[in-house]
């Protein structure tokens, strides 16, 4: 069957109705190691920051521990006295992959967003709408562990398939709704790659912006995106990619404009981006220097990295592994890079 007739005819059951525990979350109060069991005898997995976010998986602590899980699926435990806990919820089903969650923050900016009507008052997003299920799939963070490796090509063979099944993206919006199921299982070589799938990109900094105020982040009350345009050494933003940090995952030092604009300057570092693969269909293609299309953000496809989950630099200085600042990695081989980051 033809690639794009496999766009159009894919079913995907994630949208079932499903059964849920409710869950208690909690939320990290000081430095605290996420560890393999109830103590201090094993080595830690990594060390949480504060404000994180974590799901407790077992509200009876164990020797003064509790059983949790982090935003990036870890599950470990953590020692009470570190962590404030906070009110039973009822996890939302991902519209995107049976493993995973939402990256959550307050309690009034849900993963669905919220819009500013004509009177500028937050409202709600229709429930099941091209928005609604857009937001949710630029909070949605994957719980697998191992990424799959995307090039610049595969991003644009990607586009090249939205084109081809639908319209080109460069000239109309294609609204997804009541479902993105059209954005699942698509054909890349001799293996397929989903919307929700966690991926990664090896490559470098072309420009980091601030984003402005969106319904992804109920207009600005969340914060803001971080928008990194990144391609090969000498790639333009035209020919580039998007990868977006957003204010619901923990930035450490080194997650801001300024310092991910250092990158871009000579002699660029190589970087490393890993995270949620998610088509921005809010937004037109713009890769034609010669006749720019309007004020759309520059890049050769509507395939982007959002959100970002980990952050690396190839150099002795790590920018971020892990949600958190790391010793050196030393002067790895590509082939080492692309296999993505060592675990603690």
């Amino acid at each position: 069957m033809p690639r794009r007739r496999t766009l159009a005819f894919i079913v995907w059951m994630a949208l079932a109705a499903t059964a849920l525990r409710a869950q208690q979350q909690a939320t990290v109060k000081r430095n605290v190691n996420l560890r393999p069991s109830p103590s201090t005898a094993q080595t830690e997995i990594r060390t949480l920051q504060p404000q994180e976010l974590l799901t407790v998986l077992d509200a009876n602590p164990v020797e003064g521990y509790y059983n949790v899980r982090t935003s990036r699926g870890e599950e470990g435990f953590v020692w009470g006295r570190n962590i404030t806990l906070g009110s039973l919820i009822a996890p939302m089903v991902a519209p995107l992959s049976p493993a995973g969650e939402f990256a959550f923050n307050l309690s009034t900016c849900p993963p669905t967003g919220k819009a500013k009507d004509t009177s500028g008052v937050l409202k709600k997003l229709s429930a099941k709408s091209d928005a609604e299920l857009r937001n949710m799939a630029k909070r949605f963070v994957p719980g697998a562990v191992t990424p799959q490796p995307l090039t610049l090509a595969d991003f644009e063979t990607l586009q090249t398939d939205i084109n081809s099944a639908f319209t080109n993206a460069a000239n109309h919006k294609t609204k997804f709704e009541p479902t993105r199921e059209a954005l699942m299982n698509l054909a890349l070589a001799s293996r397929t790659v989903s919307e929700g799938a966690l991926v990664q990109f090896v490559g470098f900094v072309i420009d980091a912006k601030d984003e402005h105020p969106e319904s992804v982040n109920c207009a600005g009350q969340d914060g803001k995106d971080i928008h990194i345009s990144l391609g090969n050494r000498t790639t333009t933003e035209w020919h580039g990619i998007v990868a977006e940090m957003i204010p619901q995952i923990p930035r450490p030092t080194g997650w801001d404009r300024a310092t991910l604009n250092r990158l871009k300057k000579s002699p660029k570092p190589q970087v490393l981006v890993i995270g949620s693969l998610t088509y921005d269909n809010e937004h037109l293609v713009n890769k034609n220097s010669a006749h720019p299309n309007g004020t759309q953000p520059k890049r050769m496809s509507l395939w982007e990295i959002h959100p970002i989950t980990e952050f690396l630099r190839r150099s002795t200085v790590v920018v971020s592994e892990s949600l958190m600042l790391k010793k050196s990695l030393g002067p790895p081989s590509i082939s080492a890079l692309t296999k993505g980051p060592s675990r603690p």
